[in-house]
């Protein structure tokens, strides 16, 4: 086997994350950088990093700052965790880029088509669980303080569920935009599409159905040539939303979440009357307030917030005390780290290579975007898998698709 067939290989098999362990996962990235690296030199490819470098460092961009703010950290073990979990930011993209000539259209889609597959097993793990369990058991007994569906999903997939909804609406916006690049609808990508969104709506991933009925109407919007097509999806899409929500378990989380009072969690309180975002987000925007310009740096936010989140005289098995509860906003996370300056920075690494790329990439960018309204994506290994190996994969094909399309120019 020739070493560039065995990077092509190792660079689809990486598609298989989420269903690999961390640690096997983690032998997976390694081998696959030993190999890009020695392809690399072979093809005296590493002239492109010192062309590339400004896309290394915006690809990179959440490592970087990491790495810069290092000098200014007093908790030095708390950063080598940051470090070293985001690694893959700067992994990804060197590997990618140094060969990027490999990234053709065909491993682009077995790429996907393999990542697919692994969300859909997932998912499919979680029905059997739910299935075993029994359904109509299952509907019976679930609610909001016993969400059996979610138990099912998390175990099977052993994925927090925004990550799980997250990569699931994902897999399914692909299949869509397959259809509809291609002008063709397909009887089984239409099955998996609705397969996957049942099973979003079965353990009521709401920022995932939300994120992927944006992503729906986006590319609709975007790709439809007829304006009637466009119009009735516009009008379709919030009369389906309505009558999915009215009747599946997301009617109950959200009625029980609006509930709750808008007060900070104190003594006396039962766990159902708890409104723990209010407390989350309070603490954070006291804490913004305090240190918007410079933030209070990367290895101190959790401690500041757990500061803050000590005041509070709630007390239960789920408490402040008991239970590290982040910003659960991206945003919010980024701006105690490093301020308003970082913020920006990180705004702009996120969206900078959005102008003039695909329609699939720009979807994929929205769905990030919006996810991280509602949790810290990139606070578990496998948000920053999803994030940082997806986008270093469409931004390396965006390169090799403009340099091979202006070679061709200059050739002709």
């Amino acid at each position: 086997m020739s070493l560039t067939r065995a990077f092509i290989l190792l660079t689809c098999a990486l598609a298989l994350f989420p269903v690999l362990k961390l640690n096997y996962f983690s032998i997976l990235m390694i081998v696959w950088i030993a190999t890009a690296l020695v392809l690399g030199y072979q093809n005296h490819a590493f002239e492109i990093l010192r062309e590339k470098w400004k896309t290394i460092l915006i690809l990179g961009f959440f490592c970087v700052m990491y790495l810069m703010y290092l000098p200014l950290a007093t908790d030095f073990k708390e950063m080598n965790k940051l470090i070293i979990k985001s690694l893959p930011f700067i992994v990804f993209p060197v590997g990618l880029l140094i060969n990027r000539f490999i990234l053709t259209r065909s491993v682009i889609r077995s790429f996907i088509g393999i990542f697919i597959s692994a969300t859909l097993l997932l998912n499919v793990l979680g029905w059997v669980k739910a299935m075993a369990y029994g359904l109509l058991r299952a509907f019976a007994e679930n609610d909001f303080y016993h969400p059996l569906f979610r138990s099912f999903f998390s175990d099977a997939a052993s994925m927090h569920l925004p990550y799980l909804g997250l990569i699931s609406s994902f897999a399914a916006l692909c299949l869509v935009y397959r259809m509809l690049r291609d002008k063709i609808f397909s009887v089984p990508f239409f099955l998996i599409v609705l397969f996957l969104v049942l099973s979003m709506y079965l353990y009521s991933a709401r920022m995932a159905m939300g994120c992927f009925l944006v992503g729906l109407l986006f590319m609709v919007v975007r790709s439809a040539k007829r304006t009637a097509m466009v119009w009735g999806t516009m009008a379709g899409l919030p009369v389906i939303c309505l009558v999915l929500f009215w009747i599946s378990p997301l009617k109950e989380r959200y009625f029980t979440s609006m509930n709750s009072e808008w007060v900070l969690p104190h003594k006396g309180q039962h766990p159902h009357e708890v409104n723990y975002r209010y407390g989350i987000w309070y603490c954070a925007a006291r804490l913004i307030g305090q240190n918007m310009i410079a933030g209070v740096g990367a290895d101190k936010v959790q401690k500041e917030l757990n500061s803050c989140y000590s005041g509070f005289t709630y007390e239960s098995y789920e408490d402040f005390n008991k239970v590290t509860y982040n910003t659960h906003n991206q945003y919010m996370d980024q701006l105690l780290k490093f301020g308003i300056p970082g913020l920006l920075l990180f705004c702009v690494a996120l969206f900078y290579y959005v102008p003039g790329s695909s329609l699939l990439y720009q979807v994929f960018i929205l769905l990030i975007a919006l996810s991280f309204l509602t949790e810290n994506i990139l606070d578990r290994q496998m948000g920053v898998v999803f994030v940082s190996l997806l986008n270093s994969i469409f931004v390396a094909y965006k390169f090799n698709s403009f340099e091979k399309s202006t070679r061709s120019r200059l050739a002709g």
